[in-house]
């Protein structure tokens, strides 16, 4: 059983996702929720649920922000945190996963998206509480590393080591070592979800260039590619860990097998522009998309200086591709969903090859995209919705949580297909009905007002004049004489 909290400003949007919640069936229980940052926070404090969604458009203290007090509070935190917004923008997304977000849904929300996305969370926390479980004795995970503050004291060569499958082999290599240094002075520490990916360190011992060659030529390092080392003690495990990344992003402009000694490489950033690649995504009359991303790329490897920002780069084109999905209300692809695994740019051996897999992505997206624009489905349903319900007591707001949308992005969306307000269409249909119950009935003004919604027939004299310029009892005698 998984805790959930839920922060909104709009009762109906706190209403809406507590039963959708009930509605997937899974083992989550909502333990709270709030109606701006302030009380959100409260509420963590009180809770720390596993789960919490939060709207980023809240009163007092916004979403994100919220997120960012938690963060800077308790960094380590373990909460899974989930933005549902109204917005589009991909600044929004952007400060969302830098933040820690795991999941940054657009409404409208279909129920099935929403599980499918309750379902993936769930997945993470069983395989966290596995991995937790499954623990062997020297052999850490990459997020325990970071937690065990002791390292900080070890003095000793730190090697990160990247070859096929390296992952796998940390108790052979674990032993070798050992067997070459005539005792227990090696640790391991294996990177869960990165298989080629090994974290080695040799405890009290500062290597030279020579015992380094040494340890690189033991059998166990035969499929290792790339080994970058650092010599000293760990003061702080997470500026170790960017520098290892950056170094390992090298291997654009170095492939062959190598040793270096890591450093901080530090150049001035080039401007990259993604603005009209996102734009592109959703040009669907030509293939733009394409050619910004290779203005990018173009960019991004003009200087050998640059290649630490592969992966930096590489995920915000990502992010923008993906935010195309929650924006449109598409499920997010496993195989894009796995590409924001912060070692995703190192499956490449090339630009090319990161090109291609980039450009697929896109070409997938702007094709969906393609076909909902043709639709227009959020519309239609509400016109669907209003043929249906013209009867009944209609307001914006309703309307908009019938849909799961704020109303004023539905109000905008409507605008921009019909060229009226939703409440001008809205009556349009009630007084289409009521001329035709005029003209083909002998019911009373009084009881077509009602059966058209309108509960104030001298109200509804009035709205009917306005439009045909005629009062509902003058229209029916002309109608009559005919």
């Amino acid at each position: 059983m998984y805790s959930i909290c839920i922060a909104d400003d709009e009762k109906y949007v706190l209403k809406s996702i507590a039963q959708r919640i009930s509605s997937s069936g899974m083992e989550l229980e909502v333990v709270g929720m709030a109606g701006n940052g302030l009380e959100a926070l409260e509420l963590y404090d009180r809770e720390q649920p596993d789960i919490f969604f939060v709207d980023i458009n809240m009163p007092v203290v916004n979403g994100l922000d919220f997120i960012e007090r938690i963060r800077k509070k308790a960094p380590d935190v373990r909460t899974r945190f989930i933005i549902i917004s109204g917005y589009d923008d991909f600044a929004y997304m952007k400060k969302a996963i830098q933040l820690g977000v795991i999941n940054y849904i657009k409404k409208p929300i279909l129920q099935q998206e929403f599980t499918d996305m309750l379902r993936d969370v769930c997945r993470q926390l069983d395989e966290e509480r596995e991995k937790e479980e499954k623990k062997e004795e020297n052999i850490y995970s990459w997020t325990d590393f970071l937690q065990l503050r002791k390292w900080k004291d070890i003095d000793g060569t730190y090697f990160l080591v990247r070859g096929k499958e390296m992952g796998k082999e940390a108790g052979n290599c674990l032993g070798e070592l050992e067997a070459m240094s005539g005792g227990k002075s090696w640790k391991v520490i294996r990177f869960y979800g990165a298989p080629d990916i090994l974290l080695l360190v040799w405890e009290g011992k500062n290597c030279t260039g020579r015992e380094i060659e040494a340890a690189a030529g033991k059998k166990c390092f035969s499929r290792a590619e790339q080994i970058v080392y650092m010599t000293g003690k760990c003061r702080n495990p997470e500026e170790m860990i960017g520098q290892f990344e950056d170094t390992l992003n090298i291997r654009f402009y170095h492939p062959e097998y190598r040793l270096m000694k890591i450093k901080s490489q530090s150049c001035e950033k080039p401007g990259i522009y993604y603005e009209a690649f996102e734009a592109a995504l959703e040009c669907t009359r030509e293939n733009k998309y394409s050619e910004c991303l290779s203005e990018i790329m173009k960019t991004l490897f003009s200087d050998e200086n640059y290649c630490n920002l592969v992966k930096q780069v590489y995920q915000s084109v990502v992010l923008i591709i993906a935010n195309k999905y929650t924006k449109y209300d598409l499920q997010l692809p496993v195989k894009l969903r796995q590409e924001l695994f912060p070692f995703a740019a190192a499956a490449f051996e090339n630009k090319r090859d990161m090109f291609s897999r980039l450009d697929g992505y896109s070409e997938e997206i702007n094709k969906r995209i393609g076909e909902i624009l043709s639709r227009s489905e959020l519309v239609d349903k509400v016109i669907q919705y209003i043929g249906l319900h013209y009867k009944e007591e209609i307001n914006l707001g309703d309307l908009a949580g019938e849909f799961f949308v704020v109303p004023t992005y539905l109000a905008k969306r409507f605008k921009e297909k019909k060229n009226c307000t939703v409440m001008q269409y809205l009556e349009n249909v009630r007084l289409k009905k009521a001329r035709e119950l005029l003209e083909t009935s002998s019911l009373s003004i009084s009881d077509i007002s009602l059966m058209v919604g309108y509960n104030d027939p001298n109200y509804f004299a009035r709205s009917f004049k306005k439009v045909y310029e005629l009062t509902p009892r003058e229209y029916r005698n002309i109608c009559g004489e005919e």
